[in-house]
């Protein structure tokens, strides 16, 4: 009797972090320290950005959300690039797709490639778009599944990634 109740306890917290909103959930973990290419095709990780607040966009050619929220992300990228880095990952596309959709949208904030998904899934993403908002310590504070606009973006960066004094 006694086994089936911590059973049941077990399982319930196991469902209750699945369904507590993939919207809403603070990650906690550190980024990933894998190293991707950028579209000027210099190699970097997250980790080079230690001390910077990012935020981290993974997206793709074939993902409809993704495009319609990048005009979003640009405008938030050119108002408040003193007080955050953006940082959009582009994955499992080729170069050309990537490519042709960075002109497409006029997106000028730093992009990288993951063309085999190995940061989409260091991170654990669920759904396109995905976004991370990590502080300055590089821990993932916040993430986000799902489109969102400029004043949700704008948001969620004063909640979770500026402080009074700043960043």
């Amino acid at each position: 009797m006694a086994s089936r109740i911590s059973l049941v306890l077990v399982l319930a917290f196991v469902l209750s972090s699945c369904l507590s909103g993939s919207n809403d959930q603070n990650a906690g973990p550190q980024v990933s320290d894998r190293p991707f290419e950028t579209f000027d095709g210099e190699q970097v990780r997250l980790t080079d950005f230690a001390g910077e607040a990012l935020v981290v966009n993974f997206w793709a050619s074939w993902c409809p959300p993704c495009i319609a929220e990048m005009p979003e992300f640009e405008r938030v990228h050119l108002d408040r690039r003193d007080d955050i880095r953006m940082i959009g990952l582009n994955t499992q596309d080729n170069r050309e797709q990537a490519e042709n959709l960075v002109v497409q949208t006029g997106v000028t904030y730093d992009l990288g490639l993951d063309p085999e998904g190995a940061l989409f899934s260091d991170f654990g993403v669920v759904a396109m778009p995905s976004t991370f908002f990590v502080n300055e310590s590089g821990v993932v504070v916040h993430r986000h599944a799902g489109i969102l606009s400029e004043s949700q973006l704008n948001a969620l960066i004063d909640e979770h990634l500026v402080t009074e004094g700043g960043s």
